[in-house]
């Protein structure tokens, strides 16, 4: 058997725990930080040469806008309505209405994210008299790096991992966070089997506060001792299947890949047509997560074999022909950086 077939997910998402209080540095929280500077920093050398329309000393409140009105409110926004509110219905939201802004649990959608930057940029355009496919095609080149530093989040967190592969495959993983996914049988036998592992009931080695009250959730207090005690994870890992780790495969389709690509052709072809690199971006960005969702465990519904991302994604292919149409309208009469 492949060694790395037995491998079980134990990266914490947290990487530093700041003392006496509640607040704690997560690794998701920093992946969007080096996103957003990472992507500002790309834009401002591309202003530099002359390859952006927005000059180099209004980048900072531009991009501000992108982060947090499309970013960050059009990703949470997006999950809540394309996937969480489904799941949960009206009765979850009231029953936990604060939900939506608890962002540092997780839970960004992609697609919500795309439209909602690009509502940000036709407001930031008609506001200052800029052309809204220029514009757009330096948000496309630097949207990538936020992908790939979100999608290396989603694997660090051990969460939205790939659908059930053979324990054979080279890739295969475990993931801990499937536990709590399990028939109600299951866990009984899992709970059991940690107790057993741990010599003494799993509440006696939860985090209690001076008055001895436990303050640590079951499911974190089970994913903790997986990472602390490979006795612990020996004892789970019967109730886990192998699985592929679909968040790389994204963190390279969606992101990497693009971003080479995209990067590429904005540094060798000086004189595109506005709209060229939005076009590129949505079309393979579309292909490249319609094909990873078939490695990817489906978190919402599946309608004939179509996963709700899958079917998001013909959307952005949509927006990529229009940007195409606009992008071939440009070719000959409209420089890509010349404003309106």
């Amino acid at each position: 058997m492949n060694a790395l077939a037995t491998y079980i997910h134990n990266l914490d998402p947290v990487l530093l725990d700041i003392p006496h209080t509640p607040l704690a540095v997560r690794w998701y929280g920093l992946a969007y930080i080096a996103g957003f500077i990472l992507g500002y920093l790309v834009l401002l050398q591309l202003s530099k040469r002359k390859l952006y329309c927005v000059e180099a000393d209004k980048l900072g409140d531009f991009i501000t806008a992108v982060c947090i009105f499309g970013v960050l409110m059009g990703g949470r926004l997006g999950e809540f309505f394309f996937y969480w509110l489904p799941e949960h219905g009206l009765s979850g939201l009231l029953e936990d209405p604060l939900w939506v802004v608890r962002v540092w649990e997780g839970g960004m959608a992609s697609h919500g994210g795309i439209i909602a930057v690009l509502l940000v940029a036709i407001w930031y355009c008609r506001k200052n008299k800029l052309s809204i496919p220029a514009v757009t095609d330096g948000l496309a080149i630097v949207c990538t790096i936020g992908l790939f530093c979100g999608r290396v989040a989603n694997f660090i967190n051990g969460e939205l991992y790939g659908r059930a592969c053979s324990a054979t495959n080279a890739l295969a993983m475990k993931f801990p966070q499937e536990l709590f996914t399990l028939p109600a049988d299951k866990q009984v036998q899992a709970r059991v089997a940690i107790d057993h592992a741990l010599g003494a009931p799993l509440e006696k080695f939860m985090f209690t506060n001076e008055a001895g009250q436990i303050t640590e959730g079951y499911a974190d207090a089970v994913l903790r001792l997986a990472r602390e005690y490979p006795a612990v994870a020996d004892a789970i890992a019967p109730f886990l299947t192998p699985r592929y780790p679909s968040q790389l495969f994204e963190a390279a389709g969606e992101g990497l890949i693009l971003f080479i690509v995209l990067i590429s052709m904005r540094l060798l072809w000086r004189n595109a047509p506005a709209g060229i690199f939005s076009a590129v971006f949505c079309l393979l960005y579309a292909a490249a997560r319609i094909t990873c969702e078939c490695f990817k465990e489906p978190d919402a519904n599946v309608w004939y074999g179509i996963t709700q991302g899958q079917l998001l994604s013909f959307i952005i292919i949509a927006l990529g022909i229009v940007f195409l149409v606009i992008a071939l309208k440009n070719l000959k009469s409209t420089p890509s950086l010349q404003k309106n």
